[in-house]
């Protein structure tokens, strides 16, 4: 009886330590960009500009942060990351600095943004802000498949 007992516990601590370790290597999210702090993979310049700096993650959950979106893209077309190897790519939504996958967000390029490495491309969550910024500042709205080539 204690020998199954003891069996059993050892059989759920193993699956307890399986899944903990899958969900160490999982993706999960952005992580926190220290602005100020962190550089940028690419260009090697401080990423200091919130409404700006975005983030490559791998499916192991390593973060490749970016002061801009032409630095991700660029860094994405090099080949560093394979495409198979990439969990989500994300991008701060404008007002908020809160970053969202590039495929929960509308884009607008335009020159009067001057975004750190001049791409000019800023991202928000809701289509009604980028048209009342698009009203302000001029500019084009992108879809991420148009920014991406």
């Amino acid at each position: 009886m204690i020998m199954n007992v003891i069996k059993y516990t050892s059989h759920l601590l193993v699956c307890l330590l399986l899944v903990l370790g899958m969900q160490a290597c999982s993706a999960n999210g952005p992580k926190p960009i220290k602005y100020g702090k962190d550089q940028c993979v690419y260009c090697k310049m401080t990423i200091s500009d919130a409404r700006f700096g975005t983030q490559l993650l791998t499916k192991k959950g390593r973060a490749y942060n970016f002061d801009d979106v032409s630095c991700m893209i660029a860094f994405s077309k090099e080949g560093q990351v394979g495409p198979e190897d990439i969990a989500d790519l994300y991008v701060p939504d404008y007002h908020t600095k809160k970053l969202y996958p590039v495929t929960a967000l509308f884009f607008l390029k335009s020159e009067q943004l001057k975004s750190p490495m001049r791409g000019d491309i800023a991202a928000f969550k809701n289509e009604s802000d980028l048209k009342h910024m698009q009203e302000k500042l001029g500019g084009e709205q992108l879809t991420w498949e148009q920014i991406s080539k």
